[in-house]
């Protein structure tokens, strides 16, 4: 064999000691203990509402009231006002006002919101679905509305379809909150 070959084996033969001093090393080092138990438990404090699943349940069960409104405030909790208001703006902003004095435009003033009448903004020419559904915007309702605006009140004049990410849908309702106390203040 040439020097050339002999230098070549030689560098593999090392690279492979050194793999396995730095492995026996390790296992010294380290002490991994193999089990057939799992590492750690995790105990939940409290049973969260989780945004996706909502979403997920949505999708399996047609089924409304999903959600009781301490799930809701809940979940706004953690929710980004910011991205409810870039949101509503984007979506909302072409029908409707958020400021005050309330001024409708194609729909209601959005301004003063929750605790309104359903079909209760001062000038506004409800349709006879929204007339007749009775109740005030609660948090609630406000949520089920947005989701689904044509299930919640057949017949509804409001072309808009809803909306189907319950991210999207948290964030706005905590922006019509923060939008409600400021306007009243």
């Amino acid at each position: 064999m040439s020097s050339e070959i002999n230098k070549l084996a030689c560098a593999v033969l090392t690279a492979f000691l050194v793999y396995l001093m730095s492995s026996f090393i390790r296992e010294l080092v380290y002490h991994p203990e193999k089990t057939k138990e799992i590492s750690y438990l995790v105990i939940p404090e409290k049973e969260e509402t989780n945004i996706k699943d909502i979403d997920k349940k949505k999708n399996e069960e047609k089924v409304q009231d999903l959600l009781s409104e301490s799930d809701i405030l809940k979940m706004i909790e953690l929710a980004d006002s910011e991205e409810g208001k870039k949101f509503a703006s984007k979506n909302c902003g072409a029908c409707h006002l958020f400021t005050m004095p309330p001024e409708n435009k194609i729909g209601p003033s959005l301004a003063l919101l929750l605790n309104r009448k359903i079909g209760g903004a001062e000038g506004y020419k409800y349709s006879k679905a929204f007339k007749e559904k009775g109740g005030i915007w609660s948090i609630k309702n406000l949520y089920y509305f947005l989701d689904n605006p044509k299930v919640w009140v057949p017949g509804t004049k409001m072309s808009y379809r809803g909306i189907k990410n319950s991210e999207d849908l948290i964030n706005i309702i905590k922006f019509f909150t923060i939008n409600d106390k400021r306007n009243k203040s």
